[in-house]
C-alpha cells in the first residue's frame, strides 16, 4: 500500500473499532492475533462451560488474553477492574493445570481513549501476587500497531476493501482531520507569559528568521502540544509517522517555492509558515478555532515544518542571496 492507501486503511480500522463491542471486537482481536502469531489459539465458548476466562492464548510462552469491549469504555471503569480480577482467578483455576500462566493481558477496546490508572494498578498487583513475568492492558493502539506490522494483503483481508485513494477527494486532509478534531475538543485558551519561556523554541524561531508576529502565534501554541502527546499516546504509531511525513513534505515543497520579492517587514520564513498553515487547513472548513488547533500541530512538528535546513542557508550565502 502507498501512503494514501494506508491512511484509508487506518480510517477503516478505526471505524471497525468504534463500531465493535462484545463479541465483534473479540473476533477482530483474534483474527489479527491469528495472522500475527501462528501459535495463537482462539478459545470459543463451549456451551455452559464457556471459555473458562480465556479468549485466546499462546501456550508455548504461557501468554493469556481476556477481552473486554464495552460500548462506552469510559463509563465502565469499576466493572473493568472487577472483570480483570475475576477473570484472572477463573483463568487460574482452570488453565494453570493445563498450560502454566506466565503472562496475562486484559484486552480493552478503549476506543482510543486510553487506559485507567486503577486498572493498571490492578494488573500490576496480579502480576506481583501471582509472580507472573508480565501483565498489562492491551489497548486498541497496540492492536493497530500489530495490524500494520503485517503484509499489505493480510491487512486488506482483515479490514476489507480499501478504496482507490485517487478516487477520493481531499485525501491529503484525512490524515489531519482526526488530530485536529481531537485538539478542538481538548484545546483551552492560553496566553503565553515570560515565566513560561522555552529557550530552545526561541532559538529555532531566531534561526528560521521568523517575525515577531509568527513568534507570538507559536508562543501561544507550544504550551498546548501536551495535548498532541496525549493523542499520540492513545493512538498507534502509524498516525504519528504519517503526520510527521506529511508535514515534512509540505515543508520541503514550501522551501522550493519562489515567493518573489518579500514585502518589507515580512521574512521568507513568514511566507513559508503561512503557506504551510494554509496547506494544512481544508479549504471548505476554515475557521479561527481550526486555525488555532492547526497551529498547535505546527508547533509540535516545528522541526519538520519550520526548521529551514542549514544547507539551504549555506547555499544562499554562497550565492550571495543573504
Amino acid at each position: 500500500m502507498n501512503r494514501d492507501e494506508k491512511v484509508l486503511a487506518r480510517l477503516i480500522f478505526a471505524n471497525k473499532v468504534y463500531s465493535s463491542s462484545g463479541q465483534a471486537y473479540e473476533d477482530l482481536f483474534c483474527n489479527i492475533m491469528s495472522k500475527a502469531y501462528p501459535d495463537f489459539i482462539s478459545i470459543k465458548p463451549q456451551g455452559s462451560l464457556g471459555d473458562k476466562k480465556n479468549d485466546g492464548y499462546r501456550k508455548e510462552i504461557g501468554r493469556y488474553y481476556q477481552v473486554y469491549a464495552p460500548e462506552e469504555p469510559g463509563e465502565n471503569e469499576a466493572h473493568a477492574i472487577k472483570k480483570a480480577e475475576r477473570d484472572f482467578l477463573g483463568l487460574l483455576d482452570y488453565w494453570q493445570g493445563i498450560h502454566p500462566i506466565r503472562e496475562y493481558f486484559f484486552v480493552l477496546n478503549d476506543k482510543y481513549q486510553g487506559s485507567f490508572p486503577t486498572i493498571e494498578k490492578t494488573l500490576e498487583d496480579i502480576k506481583r501476587t501471582h509472580k507472573l513475568a508480565s501483565s498489562g492492558v492491551f489497548l486498541v493502539k497496540h492492536l493497530e500497531d500489530l495490524l500494520f506490522s503485517l503484509d499489505d494483503d493480510v491487512i486488506q483481508a482483515i479490514i476489507g476493501f480499501i478504496p482507490n485513494a485517487d478516487n477520493i477527494g481531499m485525501i491529503d486532509y484525512l490524515s489531519l482531520r482526526e488530530v485536529i478534531e481531537y485538539l478542538l475538543k481538548k484545546r483551552k485558551p492560553l496566553v503565553a507569559t515570560p515565566s513560561l519561556a522555552v529557550p530552545e523554541f526561541d532559538e529555532k524561531i531566531l534561526f528560521n528568521g521568523l517575525s515577531n508576529r509568527v513568534k507570538a502565534l507559536l508562543d501561544n501554541s507550544i504550551y498546548q502540544i501536551g495535548l498532541l502527546d496525549e493523542y499520540f499516546y492513545k493512538n498507534g504509531a502509524a498516525i504519528k509517522q504519517e503526520l510527521r511525513d506529511r508535514l515534512s513534505e509540505k515543508y520541503q515543497n514550501a522551501s522550493n517555492l519562489d515567493f518573489g520579492n518579500v514585502p518589507q517587514g515580512v521574512t521568507r520564513g513568514d511566507l513559508m509558515f503561512f503557506h504551510i498553515l494554509d496547506e494544512l487547513i481544508p479549504p471548505d472548513n476554515r475557521s479561527q478555532s481550526i486555525e488555532e488547533a492547526t497551529l498547535v500541530l505546527m508547533a509540535k512538528y516545528f522541526d519538520w515544518t519550520l526548521a529551514f535546513l542549514k544547507k539551504d542557508r549555506a547555499t544562499s550565502v554562497l550565492c550571495g542571496k543573504v
